[in-house]
């Protein structure tokens, strides 16, 4: 996806058999720069986003905002229906072909202590994110961006492809530990619908007062059930996927409407702006009114 607009606008390098980074900059580009949708089989992509906005839009009509330094990841199982860079977007991207990469995973892995990276786990995790995602900030991200900004340009290539290996195992670890849950913690099919149709009334109501009576009532689950049924379903406990909807939601408004801050920190739920702006600064590192301004 990215890979494809990149060809010839930053500085690509062949670090292992099977994948390559490129450095670049779309400062001179015209925005938005609207892009292709698709990845060829067993091909997945990883964006270390220095500078610069992009906003993804799912099939389901969910959005993703990726900002500065956050890390992008995308397979050939995404089901986007819309991705544009907004403003001058800078970074490294990796892109990999899992099927000439197998060998130099297992090389690097082997380097790291004989880790096991099952990428059969990591696509059952990104399956459930349509394929797509957005690490960060997390304190995995702050140091990964942080320990970049000490590298000379020309090892920064090669750090991102072993950060890509890293941060694919502790995806691989931690769906490996949700599919280890016993048997009285699976998802039947008729509660997974449920789910899905409580998912997609809250992405349709993030303005309003959800929390977990209201929402297992509205299931006809009880709330264990609901909590554990929709963290197992969905990777992430309720509150956290409501917050990151929220503030995926409010980076949109702040940067396309005219929404005061007060406005906007009310269209995904929250009651006051101090709470919504202390929120929105632990997802992406700056106030909305900062980030309003940059964008």
């Amino acid at each position: 996806m990215l890979a494809e607009v990149l060809v010839d606008r930053g500085d690509w390098v062949q670090v292992v058999p099977g994948a390559r980074a490129c450095l670049f900059s779309l400062e001179e580009s015209p925005l938005p720069l609207h892009l292709p949708l698709h990845l060829d089989h067993l091909h997945f992509e990883i964006l270390f986003c220095q500078s610069g906005t992009m906003a993804l839009t799912r099939r389901d009509g969910s959005a993703l905002r990726l900002g500065a330094r956050q890390v992008l990841l995308l397979t050939d199982l995404s089901g986007l229906s819309g991705a544009r860079v907004d403003t001058p977007l800078a970074g490294i991207l990796v892109a990999v072909d899992a099927r000439g990469a197998r060998g130099s995973l297992d090389t690097i892995c082997d380097l790291l202590g004989g880790l096991n990276l099952d990428t059969g786990q990591v696509r059952r995790w990104m399956a459930r994110r349509e394929g797509c995602a957005v690490e960060g900030p997390t304190h995995w991200s702050r140091a990964a961006f942080a320990d970049l900004d000490r590298l000379p340009r020309s090892e920064q290539a090669r750090w991102c492809v072993w950060k890509s290996v890293e941060l694919l195992y502790l995806l691989s670890a931690q769906e490996e530990e949700a599919s280890d849950a016993p048997p009285s913690l699976a998802v039947d099919r008729k509660t997974a619908l449920i789910l899905e149709e409580t998912r997609r009334y809250m992405e349709e109501h993030l303005n309003e007062h959800l929390t977990i009576p209201i929402l297992s009532r509205r299931a006809l689950l009880s709330a264990t059930t609901f909590k554990k049924g929709f963290r197992r379903l969905y990777g992430l406990p309720v509150h956290t996927w409501l917050r990151q909807r929220r503030m995926e939601r409010a980076s949109k408004l702040l940067q396309d409407s005219a929404l005061s801050v007060l406005g906007v920190a009310q269209a995904v739920g929250y009651g006051s702006v101090s709470q919504f702006s202390a929120a929105f600064r632990r997802q992406y590192g700056l106030t909305p009114a900062q980030y309003r301004k940059n964008a």
